[in-house]
């Protein structure tokens, strides 16, 4: 393989790796310590606070999800909630 290849293909595996780690959706801070997430498809959720206080993480059905230090830890419980309620929704019912 070529050098020229084998850089290529590192800089896409890494590219994917960043992609992968940050949190899913478009993240707006509306207020000052108030963001809204939002994917393509769905309201994924809100987060309230500031470093100082710490972040409070809210669903898409305002359901609280934690307190965290950090806005991208809150992020990244918001988008981890998100895709089980996904998951879970897309299973049908079992009709007895």
């Amino acid at each position: 393989m070529s050098a020229r290849i084998r850089n290529a293909a590192k800089a896409v595996t890494s590219a994917r790796v960043r992609s992968a780690s940050r949190p899913r959706g478009l993240w707006v801070e509306v207020d000052p310590g108030f963001h809204v997430g939002n994917d393509r498809r769905q309201f994924l959720g809100s987060i309230t606070g500031t470093p100082r206080e710490g972040f409070r993480a809210f669903g898409a059905q305002s359901d609280f999800i934690g307190q965290f230090d950090r806005l991208d830890d809150a992020k990244a419980a918001i988008a981890a909630a998100s895709a089980t309620a996904e998951g879970s929704a897309q299973v049908e019912p079992l009709l007895g």
